[in-house]
């Protein structure tokens, strides 16, 4: 038993080793794909999917392995010939005698291991992606204007563009006071970030949300971006407005980089002309190192197996860097199974379609079939599987050699190819560039060995069960000879009832482990406004919600909306079942024209009815008006007066007086008389909202302003106050003005917001044409 406990730990093929315990967990989601694990599936492939190599032939692809690109740059050498001593022997040992240049090798591909920096130049995390060195034997002295290129396929390619001057759009095309510039745009991945900067002068309201924006690029439209503002000043009717920040946008794997995009600032046709941003990629540094120290290794590699003394030009191979699109990884651990993925449909090539691929364009390149992320997760599936396969194979026959496991067994042979190949629809779609007749289509074996081997794992304790029962039937057979034919084979019957029946209960166990519930949920949707991302994460993880790929605040917050319970609705001024007072609200109307967005957001807070987004002062306004109490009534007993001249004080100052105080007394005055109009005012708004309430006055500006407020009370014995009434209200529609309905209808804009401000009736929050109609309507003239 001792010697038997290693075998079916360890997998080798061709000096690459897998091990159960510190390997295989590296094929499950969120993990990344280590180099034993990529050496060992990429020389499967290269045995299993090309048919010359299972005669024995060599790999039309070779693959030195994904330490060979840290060994040639060894002390940082910046020539491939100077560190080309490194790995002298390494093509020669895995290849053969004619190397790289021997007629089966059309290409070589090389894992390049890069430490990716942030905008300071600040290391931030490795990443890998694929070198191609197309046709390495171009530099060759008899090679006759043969081309090559060195194609780097990234799965998470960078791009970025300043402009200079910046791309501008105006509001509806024509309002030069509204405009929006693009300063730089770029692309890391799948996203895009737009740097963006918006101003208004405030004569058509507050800016609009930049949430709203799209991009576009060819048929695909990206919306919903998330917003990072540096500068957040929406503005308001009157208020200048000024907005900086980065808008990002998420796009789908498979969305090319390289193009003309088109930006809708807040929407389609708010903004014209749509901001058209180009972006093109350029080599980095790190990309023209690699060309160079390939390069390099080519031409030395030639020369010393060679022994013609013959020179090899390596400006061939360095000067056919090319960047073409591939689709692009929508997680951050997926960059060597994107390699893994890339290798395994070059090998469905022949070596004259890899060297043919040297003359194509990196648009060309970018127009064949790469894999996108979707089918890269379709390959970590299989890959768990097969190596399932594989290691129980391994203890089985007593070994864990792969060739000696493949040996004489087709079955498994056919299993590790499907798991290694879906069929040569890479290889037509090159053929069909090529303008060559691929032929037909080999037939691909359809093999479910997956679902097989999941199947056969849950039943692992049924067949315990049988086994002892068939102990139990051979014993009892034993003890009592009698027992007839007929009996066995009814109880034979019955058992396989009972297994039929009961193999489906612990198969279903098996996949699903009982566990226990989370809790209901009982956040709401303010609650989870507040919540930090990591939390917002945690609780995703328990309920299950968690969105698949790299994931932004943005998306948690979707995710578990549906989740949150919904707020109570206000209670107004009842009390609660345990009777307290101090919880009911304890401000008026008057007190909510006067109070902090401080304070407003702690009521909202406390009360539950924070709104969602970006507020104002007057959305939090508006969402505690149903729970202000009324205001105090006057004592029934105070002689001479009413409810009506106890709510208001009455003014002692004339138009005069108005003309000469200062802003503060101005807002202290409409503060008091209840005519503090939302937002921010200028000093003649004040003016316009406080003449209807000035007394008249023959004899110039009264003495006894000044004070504020505070420092006048009514005096009933002043007959000269005894006849004041207060201006009508413009509320009633016979107050009408001096407009018609066709007049309003072709008033501009800045007209209507004139005469909603002098009727009273301006509508709170952004507003467009209609909305001031709306509200003008009743104040229209009839026929």
């Amino acid at each position: 038993m001792s010697s038997d406990q290693g075998i079916g730990v360890e997998l080798t093929f061709q000096r690459a080793s897998v091990h159960m315990v510190h390997d295989v967990k590296r094929l499950e989601d969120g993990e990344d794909l280590n180099d034993a694990l990529l050496d060992f599936f990429v020389k499967l492939g290269q045995a299993v999917i090309p048919d010359d190599c299972q005669d024995g032939g060599l790999p039309p692809v070779a693959y030195l392995g994904s330490y060979f690109y840290g060994m040639l740059q060894k002390g940082h050498v910046s020539d491939g010939r100077i560190g080309h001593a490194s790995v002298a022997n390494w093509a020669k040992r895995r290849l053969g005698k004619g190397g790289l240049f021997g007629e089966q090798v059309g290409a070589l591909a090389v894992p390049i291991n890069e430490m990716l920096r942030d905008y300071m130049g600040r290391h931030q995390e490795k990443h890998w992606w694929l070198a191609l060195v197309v046709n390495p034997t171009s530099g060759a002295p008899d090679a006759q204007e043969e081309k090559a290129s060195i194609a780097c396929l990234d799965s998470f390619a960078r791009a970025g563009m300043r402009y200079k001057p910046p791309r501008k759009a105006l509001k509806d095309g024509t309002v030069e006071a509204y405009t929006v510039e693009v300063t730089s745009f770029s692309r890391s991945g799948f996203v895009a970030l737009v740097n963006f900067r918006a101003q208004g002068d405030g004569s058509l309201g507050p800016l609009m949300d930049p949430r709203k924006s799209r991009l576009q690029i060819g048929h695909v439209m990206m919306k919903d971006p998330e917003l990072d503002l540096k500068i957040r000043n929406y503005g308001d009717h009157g208020v200048p407005g000024h907005l900086e920040g980065t808008l990002e946008f998420a796009f789908d794997s498979s969305t090319r980089i390289v193009g003309e995009y088109q930006f809708h600032y807040t929407g389609l046709g708010e903004y014209k002309p749509p901001i058209k941003l180009e972006l093109r990629r350029e080599p980095n540094a790190s990309q023209l190192q690699v060309g160079k120290l390939l390069a390099g290794y080519c031409g030395k590699e030639y020369e010393t197996n060679s022994g013609s003394g013959a020179s090899f030009k390596d400006s061939r191979i360095s000067d056919g860097l090319c960047l073409p699109d591939t689709p692009q990884q929508e997680s951050a651990h997926d960059c060597g199974f994107f390699i893994l993925e890339q290798v395994l449909r070059l090998l469905q090539l022949k070596p004259a379609a890899l060297k043919a691929l040297a003359k194509a364009s990196y648009m060309e390149l970018a127009g064949l079939p790469w894999p996108a992320q979707r089918e890269v997760v379709k390959r970590k599936s299989k890959l768990r599987d097969i190596t399932d396969v594989l290691f129980a194979e391994a203890r089985k026959k007593g070994t864990g050699d792969v060739e000696a496991l493949l040996k004489n067994n087709p079955e498994l042979q056919k299993k590790l190819k499907l798991a290694l190949w879906e069929g040569p629809y890479f290889a037509r779609a090159v053929a069909n560039w090529m303008g060559v007749d691929p032929g037909p289509l080999p037939e691909i074996p359809k093999y479910e060995f997956m679902s097989k081997a999941s199947e056969t794992k849950p039943a692992v304790g049924n067949e315990k069960e049988e086994e002892e029962e068939d102990d139990e039937s051979g014993s009892s057979s034993a003890k009592s000879s009698s027992t007839s034919s007929s009996e066995k084979r009814k109880r034979k019957r019955k058992r396989d009832k009972s297994r039929s029946g009961s193999r489906k209960k612990p198969r279903k166990s098996g996949q699903e482990k009982p566990q226990k519930p989370p809790p209901p949920p009982s956040f709401t949707e303010s609650d989870l406004q507040g919540y930090a991302s990591k939390l917002l994460r945690q609780l995703c993880i328990s309920y299950k919600v968690l969105p698949a790929g790299m994931v932004e605040r943005g998306d948690l917050l979707s995710a578990l909306v549906p989740l949150a319970k919904k707020a109570a609705p206000p209670t107004g001024n009842k009390a609660g079942t345990n009777g307290r007072a101090a919880e009911l609200p304890s401000f008026t109307l008057t007190d909510l024209d006067t109070m902090a967005i401080s304070q407003l957001k702690k009521y909202c807070i406390q009360y539950g009815c924070l709104p969602n987004g970006i507020v104002e002062r007057s959305d939090l306004r508006d969402a505690l008006m149903p729970l202000a109490k009324s205001a105090p009534k006057a004592p029934v007993g105070t002689p001479g007066t009413s409810p009506k001249t106890q709510k208001k004080e009455l003014p002692r100052f004339t138009e005069e007086d108005l003309e000469k105080m200062k802003v503060k007394e101005l807002k202290e005055y409409c503060l008091h008389y209840g005519r503090m109009p939302n937002g921010t005012v200028e000093r003649t708004d004040l003016v316009k909202l406080l003449k209807p309430l000035a007394k008249v006055s023959s004899s110039g500006p009264s003495k006894t302003f000044g004070g504020g407020p505070t420092s006048y009370s009514p005096s009933p014995a002043a007959p000269q106050f005894s006849s004041f009434k207060p201006a009508p209200q413009p509320a009633k529609p016979e107050a009408s003005g001096d407009f018609s309905l066709d007049e309003l209808n072709k008033m501009s804009l800045k007209v209507l917001k004139n005469n909603c401000i002098k009727h009273r009736v301006m509508p709170n929050g952004p507003v467009e044409k209609c909305d001031l109609l709306k509200a003008l309507q009743p104040f229209a003239k009839k026929k």
